[in-house]
């Protein structure tokens, strides 16, 4: 007769713990590149040559870069902190 799954088994419990999280770190060390990318893009549009000043576009694109390099280097960080 053949044994069924345990799911109280610890080792499974915590093998998909890990890769959960190892996939939550990857995510978000992901979105932080994605949102760099995005207030560069930003950053482009929001400049008034003229005036030599920052638009409020301009303004959300630097905001964007700060937050994105947080998530990615926090994001790496724990990626690191796993092996």
């Amino acid at each position: 007769m053949e044994e069924s799954h345990r799911w109280d088994d610890p080792l499974d419990r915590r093998s998909a713990r890990e890769e959960k999280r190892h996939a939550a770190n990857v995510r978000m060390r992901n979105s932080g590149i994605g949102l760099f990318i995005m207030g560069v893009l930003l950053l482009s549009q929001g400049v008034d040559g003229a005036a030599n000043r920052l638009t409020p576009v301009g303004a959300m694109g630097i905001l964007f870069i700060v937050v994105g390099t947080i998530c990615f280097l926090w994001g790496w960080k724990l990626n690191q902190l796993e092996k």
